[in-house]
């Protein structure tokens, strides 16, 4: 079996492939590529156990050709190509790779000796249901603005994935983002190990369906399998849409950049025994944030102000900080006076941080 593909393209989808790989050296499979050409077809495939990837184009002439490759070694090596083309060829227990010289990868073998056919449960996918379709661009907003706000522990484990369905969520019960957008008909919990690979869909529309507790995120260059995460009815999806979408009258708007600038310099005032936490202030002139400690405090002026109010709260700096970075405009809305909450709004997207004396949500 031999097949010969444009450089450029080959290594453009190895790279995207090999992001679907997890590399755990307890579960092998995870260390594997298969790459497939069936009927013009070409599929990469790669796994963390859980997830699938499947990255495919379509026009490429040749024999049906099948193998299943160890993704460390080939990948660097394809990255390393500079010639125009690329011809792989299997020859007995090996495959040649051929372009800048020749070389032969070692291909991995099962308990009997034979050949590993990796695993594509894709293909047993019978009468799948349309869960509706989501485009690239809600994708990045979720990628980019929600994912800091997800817990990164196991204390509640439905809060390390997103709620998605009519709104997208992330919370570590700290922290909080929603994306006011209707998503879907039907609300699914979502692992961010499935999200950031649908990330790597490029096409602006992507077709979503489900089958029993599996998604699949497809498009024509591109397919993400996977399953669902459970519990989600321990997401308390209520108390967040609740807290986020508290009515607060006082707001200013900051640089981004200054903000940023700001409190790069305040949090080397701020010591592990002061708990994160800083002092906000806020004046006629502007904000003032200080260290608990009164060694750092600095005066931020307001861009713009509406309905002001002095206002004192103390807030965890390493979480305004996200929130702040991830506020996708150059331009930071901060919705102050509430007792729990500090706020901002951008578009349909709201984030907030808890206040450090506030009553814990509800879980």
């Amino acid at each position: 079996m031999k097949l010969t593909i444009k450089t450029d393209i080959f290594k453009e989808m190895v790279s995207k492939a090999t992001k679907g790989a997890s590399c755990n050296k307890i579960i092998p499979i995870t260390s594997m590529m298969s790459i497939e050409l069936s009927k013009g077809v070409l599929t990469l495939t790669t796994s963390d156990a859980s997830n699938y990837l499947y990255v495919r184009h379509d026009k490429i002439v040749g024999e049906d050709f099948y193998v299943t490759v160890p993704v460390e070694t080939f990948s660097k090596l394809i990255s390393r190509m500079t010639c125009e083309q690329i011809t792989l060829e299997l020859t007995d227990r090996s495959l040649k790779v051929s372009g800048n010289g020749n070389y032969l990868i070692e291909l991995p073998e099962d308990e009997n000796g034979e050949l590993i056919k990796y695993p594509n449960p894709l293909a047993s996918v019978a009468d799948p249901v349309s869960v509706g379709e989501i485009h690239n661009t809600t994708i990045q907003t979720i990628l980019n603005t929600l994912k800091p706000a997800l817990a990164v522990t196991l204390e509640v484990p439905c809060y390390t994935g997103y709620y998605v369905g009519d709104k997208a969520i992330a919370t570590d019960t700290s922290k909080m983002a929603v994306l006011n957008t209707k998503i879907f008909d039907s609300n699914f919990l979502i692992s961010p190990e499935m999200m950031n690979l649908v990330g790597l869909i490029t096409s602006e529309k992507i077709s979503v369906d489900s089958q029993g507790e599996i998604l699949i995120f497809s498009s024509p260059e591109c397919v993400v399998y996977g399953p669902i995460m459970e519990d989600i009815e321990s997401f308390n999806e209520e108390a967040v849409s609740e807290l986020v979408n508290s009515s607060i009258d006082s707001k200013c708007k900051l640089s981004k950049t200054s903000l940023m600038q700001l409190l790069d310099r305040l949090i080397l005032f701020v010591s592990e025994f002061d708990d994160n936490a800083v002092t906000l202030t806020f004046t006629k002139d502007g904000m003032m944030i200080k260290s608990k400690s009164l060694s750092g405090e600095e005066l931020i002026p307001y861009v713009e102000s509406e309905n002001f109010k002095e206002f004192v709260c103390d807030v965890d700096v390493k979480d305004l900080t996200t929130m702040v970075k991830s506020n996708a405009s150059d331009g930071v809305e901060l919705y102050y006076g509430h007792d729990n909450i500090l706020k901002t709004v951008d578009g349909n997207v709201v984030q907030a941080i808890c206040l450090l004396q506030e009553v814990e949500m509800e879980e």
